[in-house]
């Protein structure tokens, strides 16, 4: 799930796992030093206001890792290497690839219809899943209201006490849809961009009532395990996040303090935002991907197939275009696929060039904003070009 510009400045966390991080003294947050360009660009990131950064470059020529801040609000404990983060909507990407991977092998088709699928699910104030096909839901136009930006339904967004009170409620996907469905539709289908989950949880009951099976149990056998990516799991209504990471922090107007939102349910994302991953396996997602190991010739193609952003978006990435569960982002290299993440307390900016030799990815916890986002693209521009002035990095 991401989360809009204008939610995450609106809304302002608890205690994470115990025994998550490893136990380290002062010396630890400066273990393992690095320099060079990478180093140099996590430095800007987190002197934007961030609690904890980590970034992970793969080239041609081997992998560089940083890091800056801390793991723990007011310690100096360090983000761990090996960290599981919440990877937000860049989940995204993941539920486009095996509904792609469904219309290669004629399950699906992306012309088909909301209502083919779902008779009756998508209707009421204006809306209409006659009109909607798949292709809309994944590539954002659709029309769909997001529900994310509706404060009654989804209250723990906006305060740190409705948080607290609703940090481990289950939602089904049939009750986040409702709740967008309480809000007429943005534009007609495929008349414009409007970034929309709401898309994401229609697919997700799509996936199951065309194969029988969750979009969990899809990612899992068809990417996660030929892939590898034993650090990437769809955690269900499991709140916590199992192995090493930084605790995640979010400000809310009712306090002047970060809050630790590190523990909470992640099916308000589903299939458009519950991942938890490690940098390392979201580098080697988008490297498979562009290198043709996930989909055919022609499902990539589609996957391609991009209208310009607008929004959020747009202003956090000028020029940039939406494909198929998957963003296209200009930099001084020619551009590159990817996709964002932010989500409770996490934010993730990831990405690899067009022949998946060279990937990025960046995390980092508690605020950011404008700023932050500019010095992410800076990161982005550095690691796709090859610009790796300033020395060696330490690989990790």
């Amino acid at each position: 799930m991401t989360l809009s510009r204008r939610t995450v400045v609106t809304a302002l966390g608890l205690t994470a796992v115990a025994g998550a991080l490893p136990a380290a003294g002062p010396a630890a947050a400066h273990s393992c030093p690095t320099t060079g360009r990478l180093q140099a660009d996590v430095d800007a990131v987190a002197a934007t206001g961030p609690v904890g950064v980590l970034a992970r470059v793969t080239t041609p020529h081997g992998t560089r890792t940083a890091r800056a801040g801390a793991a723990v609000l007011g310690s100096a404990l360090p983000v761990p290497w090996q960290s599981r983060m919440r990877v937000g909507s860049t989940t995204k990407a993941f539920t486009a690839t095996v509904v792609l991977q469904l219309v290669g092998e004629g399950r699906l088709s992306l012309d088909d219809t909301v209502e083919r699928w779902l008779p009756g699910l998508v209707t009421g104030n204006g809306n209409d899943g006659r009109a909607i096909t798949i292709r809309h839901l994944l590539q954002h136009t659709s029309g769909l209201y997001d529900y994310p930006e509706d404060a009654a339904g989804v209250p723990q967004l906006r305060t740190a006490e409705a948080f607290r009170t609703h940090r481990f409620r289950t939602y089904s996907e049939a009750e986040l849809i409702a709740i967008a469905l309480r809000h007429p539709p943005d534009f007609p289908p495929g008349t414009a961009f409007n970034y929309s989950t709401t898309g994401y949880q229609v697919i997700s009951l799509i996936i199951e009532k065309a194969t029988g099976e969750s979009w969990e149990q899809h990612v899992t056998r068809r990417i996660l395990r030929p892939l590898g990516l034993r650090g990437t799991t769809a955690p269900g209504t499991d709140p916590r996040i199992h192995g090493p990471h930084p605790r995640g922090y979010r400000l809310f107007p009712d306090e002047p303090r970060l809050v630790d939102v590190t523990v909470c349910n992640q099916t308000l994302g589903g299939a458009g935002g519950a991942l938890i991953g490690t940098l390392a396996d979201v580098n080697r997602f988008f490297a498979a991907l562009q290198r043709g190991d996930l989909l055919r010739p022609a499902e990539q193609a589609e996957m391609h197939r991009t209208v310009p952003t607008a929004g959020d978006l747009a202003e956090a990435w000028p020029g940039s275009r939406y494909g198929l569960g998957l963003m296209w982002a200009p930099s001084p290299g020619g551009g590159y696929w990817g996709h964002h993440g932010d989500t409770f307390g996490f934010h993730t900016r990831a990405g690899t060039t067009s022949d998946g030799r060279r990937g990025f990815t960046l995390v980092w916890t508690g605020p950011g904003d404008e700023a932050t986002d500019a010095a992410a693209n800076a990161l982005a521009a550095h690691a796709l070009t090859g610009d790796d002035s300033g020395g060696p990095e330490h690989g990790h």
